[in-house]
């Protein structure tokens, strides 16, 4: 029998390793990747558990935000000199602002954004940590962009409106200063071509200095342990069982299967959340159909159709074959998912802001775990997520309509 705990072993006993940042994968997902993902992802629930529970935990935890724009700012490991830049700074002909008039020259075609940066230009050195440093992180408001609604302090960076009551110490804090950002990933490494990235962890982010002008916004996870009820903690371990049960019987194969279809698992996967239908084996063939028709459809060769329709008979024949593999699959990362819902419901309770997209109240937009090892994976709930998207969608037709 295939057990949890043998991968968990595994996870804490392996040596970590130096990886880039990459796009994030929601934690459930890790359960099409193979016997080690499956690994991370208990891990990771379990970390979170704990977390909840007030309990020590092997990962950081950390609340994802949408600030605008996304900034990368530090002392140039080649120059020594202060710069900031949008993520532009990573291209081949990277854009590093360290004046004023490189922020012109760069950026002055946008002029919102122009002044978004000269703001950062201007703060951000009050809080640099005295050892220097390159990060990244999220710009969520300049002082002109802070409302005051009756007791309520709030901006909109993006799409999600946060609001804090003027008197919390966070509504302090926003009330006091001439920036908000938050900085979540540090990059290390003497060549600027080669940085290397990584999340800022308590230690490192205990480096950067104290200035009322920039509110330093920690996205670390602070819980009240109350805030998670035997209910949700019963809840959540009755999904996480289930979950085991099912990885238990499968059989070891089945992870090679899953290999092979992951990419087509995890857009599957996608496509049912904004659907509302429930993962099958029958849907996802068919969905491996549909795609594979839309592919052969765009290319204009016979030689090309053929290759694509001996793809597809491939892909589908190996699901038929292997049906069995892909519902257990599909039954193991249902489970794993019910479990994060939970988690991620409880986490949004352990926040500083309120959240809301137009006149209609929200979640975060969700949370990041990242291991000892540098794995790292998402919490969100995925149907609010959806439901974010769909307000997302009426804001900017709102906003074309109005502007039209």
């Amino acid at each position: 029998m295939i057990k949890f705990s043998d991968f968990l072993v595994e996870q804490a006993e392996a040596e970590p390793e130096a990886k880039k940042l990459k796009h994030l994968p929601h934690v459930e997902d890790m359960s099409f990747s193979g016997h080690e993902g499956v690994g991370i992802a208990a891990q990771h629930l379990e970390d979170t558990h704990n977390l909840l529970l007030g309990k020590r935990s092997q990962s950081h935890i950390s609340t994802k935000y949408d600030g605008a724009p996304s900034i990368v700012f530090g002392i140039h490991p080649e120059t020594k000199k202060f710069f900031v830049a949008t993520k532009s700074a990573f291209n081949a002909e990277p854009k590093i602002n360290y004046t004023s008039e490189d922020i012109e020259k760069n950026h002055g075609h946008s002029p919102g954004l122009a002044a978004k940066l000269k703001d950062a230009l201007t703060h951000l050195p009050k809080i640099m940590p005295r050892n220097g440093g390159v990060y990244q992180g999220d710009l969520m408001y300049s002082d002109s962009d802070v409302k005051k609604t009756g007791k309520k302090l709030s901006f909109t960076p993006n799409t999600i409106t946060y609001s804090a009551d003027a008197s919390s110490p966070q509504g302090a804090r926003i009330r006091n200063s001439k920036l908000g950002v938050v900085v979540h990933t540090k990059y290390t490494g003497r060549n600027f071509n080669n940085l290397s990235a990584t999340i800022l962890d308590n230690k490192q982010r205990n480096q950067f200095q104290d200035h009322p002008d920039v509110n330093n916004i920690d996205p670390t996870v602070h819980v009240d342990p109350h805030q998670y009820s035997h209910e949700d903690q019963r809840e959540f371990l009755n999904h996480l069982e289930n979950a085991k049960r099912t990885y238990g019987k499968m059989a070891p194969e089945a992870m090679d299967v899953l290999r092979r279809h992951q990419d087509h698992l995890e857009q599957y996967i996608n496509s049912t959340v904004r659907s509302g239908d429930k993962p099958t084996v029958e849907g996802f063939s068919k969905f491996v159909s549909d795609k594979s028709q839309k592919d052969i459809d765009k290319v204009k060769t016979q030689t090309t159709k053929d290759r694509y329709l001996r793809q597809h008979a491939d892909a589908i024949k190996d699901i038929n074959d292997n049906s069995k593999h892909i519902k257990a699959a599909l039954e193991l990362h249902g489970h794993l998912q019910n479990a994060k819902n939970v988690l991620a419901r409880v986490l949004s309770k352990n926040n500083d802001f309120e959240h809301s997209i137009g006149d209609e109240q929200t979640g975060p937009e969700g949370h990041v775990v990242w291991d000892k090892n540098d794995n790292a994976t998402k919490i969100v709930d995925r149907a609010e997520f959806s439901r974010q998207n769909f307000l997302r969608g009426k804001m900017q037709q709102l906003k074309k309509a109005q502007n039209a």
